[in-house]
């Protein structure tokens, strides 16, 4: 087994167990939130991530892959900060709209679901480089 070949295993390892992380974390939120305010918002708060796992599992194009986990990570982003400034602007202890998007953006299943379009578009270039190599010495 080659170097490269156990960096694309290794990577995509950390991409499906992060996917898993965020998967597990949107089931955990089904549990806790209340879908009667906010229903859309609350639905795809929960569908976005518990799809990260089965996107993993099943889309076998990588780009592909890598796409629709940037929609999902973006999406999950978007829905947390909306839950997260509603809850906010409640309490009444809101700041800007940027500040609770950093804010949410430093959540662990958040920062999970961008690692796992990082760690999957860095399995796509080595696994291209990968084939590039493959095909290149097979052709001499």
């Amino acid at each position: 087994m080659k170097m490269r070949e156990l960096l694309w295993i290794g990577l995509r390892t950390a991409a499906g167990l992060c996917s898993l992380f965020v998967s597990i974390r949107g089931l955990g939120g089904a549990y806790g939130i209340d879908f009667r305010v906010d229903t859309l918002v609350s639905a795809i708060y929960v569908v976005l991530p518990v799809s990260s796992f089965f996107i993993f599992l099943f889309v076998k194009a990588q780009k592909l892959e890598v796409t629709l986990h940037a929609i999902v990570a973006i999406g999950y982003l978007t829905t947390f900060s909306i839950l997260n400034w509603r809850t906010c602007a409640e309490l009444g202890y809101c700041g800007s709209v940027a500040s609770m998007v950093f804010e949410t953006l430093r959540i662990k299943p958040v920062l999970a679901a961008f690692g796992v379009i990082v760690f999957s578009f860095a399995a796509l270039l080595v696994d291209a480089r990968r084939i590039k190599t493959a095909n290149h010495t097979s052709s001499k």
